[in-house]
């Protein structure tokens, strides 16, 4: 399900949980690491808003990440906020540089959520247009960074789409009033191609009927051509390929909390978007979808992760025999492992079920309980790692807290499940938030004496059970890779490890800063005001903590350049947006 999109707002609410977060300082090195060498340590430096440099505020919520654009070696920061204005801030002050509206229809809004994708000195957008709150379009358009403003070579491109239905019987028609671009845009290029592809995905903004996934590869050349034919034989020249996750006509109408259905969904809508990686002379893309309908039979991959090929080409490579009475509500272990680009989440053997202490999924099975809780595996993206034994290995976390590790050649094979983070809530301190989950992410990557590590921010909306930071190494066991928990931060031993990271934190950002080029992670605990915290990768230890002015932004990444710090943040005083700077200095030891 990807109703989290329409309710990001309301994370500011589970955010005020927060609040603690930025009073006290953390003890944070885990118990094994108590007795590890003092860190270099850094300071942030407020370089904007400040009296002499205020910054630039937007009406509007910022839920994509902000972008850097270099412009005659002056580093300018893209702002995209959802009332559809992009704004380019002198990286050093703070001040305008330029700005330009998205385009609509006359008497209509734009909404901008996904974050856009830069090609050169081209920025692509891609927006919803509304009319009396109801969405009327998803349209695409691209700006002339160096000009600054929008792009006429580029025509505005209006999406469409129609794929046979699974039955045969009928057309799946692209939807425009239940259907959302959330996922940050994606771009890659084709041998023989100049431009590139462009990647944009949908999901739903709430549990409306009938959704579905869709997926649109954009040709960059086709799309300059248009200019120069009819409109509308131009934007069919620019949508190369279309993937649609559940070609279902029969879906259900209106529902509440959840797709307790099981059926259509498969919205695409993770924030960080799809995952494209080279592959031989080309690329691969992972393509991580929320909750619905999964049955191979069908072409249904509602919560699945899928790899595909340029052109969207998808074959699931599940073995018909064994998928002949594919059961979408209690899969067959063996179909599941057969399928060779298709992930399908479960529990290992011997695992206990999941059973949250609401006591909603008593009688249900792991697939009806991820549905009926709206824990997407499609919520996060999954990173890809090469392994030393000559192995790759997809890390793909899920919304129910949980984080799985998968054969990146044979999506089929599940080397592990660890669960990372407990179920929000017990019987006696209610979740607050359940639909939010647990994680909503894309891990950060690094290698610690040539073994992997990855880092996940997880977050709980109770007050019992602890979250944060969560590094888990990925080692080999009897030649099979196997997660190894490696720190967490804060200490969960620690009181405020109940008390930081109530509700969704910004993505997290990695670079390595510092005399030993040590790989830092930094995160926006959002609150009021919101903290962000850098902590060391190798030993889990905090090098940096700052009190934003603001709450900071969940799901936006922070930026970095050079020693030079960038974060969304909205002022809950005056529900004024705007970026929030800082300088990164290291102390002397």
């Amino acid at each position: 399900m990807n109703k989290t999109a329409v309710k990001l707002s309301l994370c500011n609410i589970c955010a005020a949980i927060a609040i603690v977060s930025s009073i006290m300082l953390i003890s944070c090195a885990s118990p094994q690491l108590a007795g590890s060498n003092q860190p270099e340590q850094f300071k942030l430096e407020r370089l904007f808003p400040t009296g002499t440099s205020p910054s630039v505020t937007f009406d509007a919520h910022i839920s994509a990440s902000p972008l850097l654009y270099l412009s005659q070696g002056k580093p300018l920061v893209l702002v995209a906020a959802s009332n559809g204005i992009i704004a380019a801030l002198d990286g050093k002050t703070g001040a305008l540089d330029w700005k330009v509206d998205a385009p609509v229809p006359k008497g209509q809004l734009a909404e901008l959520i996904s974050t856009p994708a830069i090609i050169g000195d081209k920025l692509v957008i891609a927006y919803q247009c509304l009319e009396k709150g109801v969405r009327t379009s998803h349209r695409l358009a691209v700006i002339d960074l160096v000009k600054k403003q929008l792009d006429e070579a580029f025509p505005v491109l209006v999406l469409s789409a129609e794929k046979p239905a699974a039955n045969k019987i009928g057309t799946v028609k692209f939807n425009p009033p239940t259907a959302y671009s959330h996922s940050a845009l994606k771009h890659a290029l084709k041998p023989g191609s100049k431009l590139g592809y462009v990647y944009v995905a949908f999901g739903n903004a709430g549990d409306e009927q009938p959704y579905h996934g869709w997926l649109f590869e954009i040709d960059m050349d086709a799309w300059l051509n248009s200019s120069q034919r009819h409109v509308k034989e131009g934007a069919k020249m620019a949508i190369n390929s279309v993937l649609l996750t559940t070609p279902e006509t029969q879906c259900p109408g209106k529902q509440g909390a959840g797709n307790t259905e099981m059926i259509c969904g498969g919205g695409i809508w993770t924030p960080p978007g799809i995952q494209i990686y080279p592959s031989g002379d080309g690329y691969e893309l992972f393509v991580p979808t929320g909750n619905g309908q999964v049955d191979p039979k069908r072409h249904d991959y509602g919560n699945t992760l899928m790899r595909l090929k340029p052109g969207l080409q998808f074959d699931d490579g599940c073995d018909a025999g064994l998928c002949a009475n594919f059961n979408p509500v209690n899969p067959a272990k063996a179909c599941m492992a057969s399928c060779k680009n298709l992930f399908i989440p479960r529990l290992p053997e011997g695992d206990a079920p999941l059973r949250p202490a609401s006591g909603e999924c008593d009688n249900k099975t792991f697939s009806e309980c991820l549905a009926l809780m709206d824990y997407d595996l499609g919520s996060s993206a999954p990173v890809k790692i090469d392994m030393d034994n000559g192995h790759s290995v997809l890390v793909q976390p899920s919304k129910d807290g949980s984080v799985y590790l998968i054969d990146a050649e044979h999506l089929g094979t599940q080397y592990d499940r660890l669960q990372i983070v407990e179920v929000c809530g017990t019987k006696t301190d209610p979740c607050v938030a359940g639909w939010i989950g647990m994680i909503v992410t894309q891990p950060v990557l690094t290698f610690i004496d040539k073994d992997p590590v990855v880092v996940i921010p997880t977050y709980v909306s109770d007050k019992t059970h602890p979250a944060g930071l969560v590094a888990l190494k990925i080692v080999l066991e009897k030649g099979q890779p196997k997660f190894k928990r490696y720190w967490q931060f804060p200490d969960p031993s620690n009181p405020e490890a109940v008390q930081m990271f109530r509700s969704h934190p910004s993505l997290p950002t990695m670079v390595k800063l510092g005399k030993k080029d040590d790989a830092i992670i930094w995160v926006v605990d959002i609150g009021n005001p919101g903290t962000i915290y850098g902590v060391r990768i190798k030993d889990g230890v905090l090098v940096a903590k700052q009190a934003l002015q603001g709450t900071g932004r969940n799901d936006s990444s922070p930026l970095i350049h050079g020693n030079e710090l960038y974060v969304a943040s909205k002022m809950p005083s005056t529900n004024k947006t705007m970026i929030e700077a800082y300088h990164i200095d290291a102390l002397t030891e």
